[in-house]
């Protein structure tokens, strides 16, 4: 979880006055943990002075341990859950892939710590949570945004794990995604290269930055967006195919509103599609 401070504070004092699960003693001991960065380096002191403009970082990973020891949160561990359907389109005994619906969060986080899909995998494969580089991600090697619905591969065990980690580092793994967008493009197909980085007026987004930032602030992340019309369906609608190059958080949702046509239902990135219950994006 990123946060950008937008003024001289405490950093005990921002942390709990922008994340309220959890109380400015609470946050001492997370920070003595080492589960809070501040452009980059990991924060030694509650009372050190954040100054405008630094990128304050919450480790989920460290919450979560966190929380095992006692202090808060998620209670200590992922329990599994039945109740939640797993629609299973391959499996062999090294992977899954799920078909995940939109309103179904990956994994838990601070603020919804159960009904994710690492609960039910949990429940239907329990050696799953041996596998993986944390607890919190039990066989996950990828993500979807909770209302993006979708295609996702799930390794099975450890030595499939690490290879599919490796292939969508080494960007081997190709990912399309159908987006139905507000608008018509004008092109038929393009490329959409502006770099992404944390909003500074909402943590949960991410703003596109139309000018080339030279900064170096690692807070600045480069991304590229590919995309091709599929079928113009009104005026007001258009379907595309969508090929991310890179792997942001929220990054076609941010590229395709940044140039003027946001998915439909998408809210956060100023979708005007009242009809639209979710965001209109597919994997």
């Amino acid at each position: 979880m990123e946060f950008i401070a937008e003024k001289s504070d405490r950093l005990d004092k921002f942390l709990a006055a922008h994340f309220a699960k959890f109380s400015r003693t609470q946050f001492k001991g997370l920070i003595k943990d080492g589960a809070i960065t501040v452009n980059d380096y990991v924060a030694k002191k509650p009372s050190l002075r954040l100054k405008r403009g630094d990128i304050v970082v919450i480790s989920e990973e460290k919450i979560f341990e966190f929380s095992a020891k006692g202090g808060s949160a998620f209670g200590g561990k992922i329990e599994p859950e039945k109740g939640i359907p797993l629609n299973i389109v391959y499996e062999d005994k090294d992977i899954l892939v799920i078909n995940k619906p939109a309103g179904l969060l990956v994994h838990p986080t601070p603020s919804q710590h159960g009904h994710t899909l690492a609960n039910a995998l949990l429940a239907k494969y329990p050696k799953i949570a041996r596998v993986g580089d944390s607890p919190l991600r039990p066989g996950i090697v990828h993500r979807l945004d909770k209302d993006t619905s979708g295609l996702m591969v799930i390794a099975k065990n450890q030595k499939a794990f690490l290879f599919l980690k490796k292939q969508f580092l080494n960007r081997k793994i190709i990912k399309k995604y159908l987006a139905l967008v507000e608008g018509v493009p004008k092109d038929k197909e393009g490329v959409i290269n502006f770099q992404i980085r944390p909003s500074s007026q909402n943590r949960l987004k991410k703003v596109a930055i139309k000018k080339l930032d030279t900064s170096g602030k690692k807070s600045v992340r480069a991304a590229e967006t590919h995309y091709k019309i599929k079928k113009i369906i009104n005026d007001n609608l258009t379907l595309l195919e969508v090929t991310p190059k890179t792997g942001r958080t929220h990054q076609i949702r941010v590229h395709l509103a940044a140039i003027g046509y946001p998915v439909a239902g998408d809210l956060l990135y100023g979708s005007k599609s009242n009809w639209a219950k979710r965001q209109m994006l597919h994997a």
